[in-house]
């Protein structure tokens, strides 16, 4: 379940919930005063200790704009 961030303004304390997507609307009380929050946003991360980046292939020297300039017939405004 995704950790929610709210923010209380009567007595500035922030604060986080862990509750379901389905009720990531509802009020969410601050347990200093049991006004509702307003709900903050936050920054997404995570961690995979099975990620790896991808294996690319052999490079053709060429900056990677130019590597696809073989026009075709109907591409080619000079050769109409």
């Amino acid at each position: 379940m995704p950790v929610y961030e709210y923010y209380c303004e009567k007595c500035q304390l922030e604060y986080e919930i862990i509750r379901p997507v389905s009720k990531m609307d509802e009020p969410a009380p601050c347990a200093n005063c049991k006004e509702n929050g307003q709900r903050q946003l936050s920054n997404f991360s995570f961690k995979s200790k099975t990620f790896s980046a991808p294996k690319l292939g052999p490079t053709t020297g060429q900056p990677f704009r130019n590597r696809n300039r073989n026009q075709t017939k109907d591409q080619n405004p000079s050769a109409q």
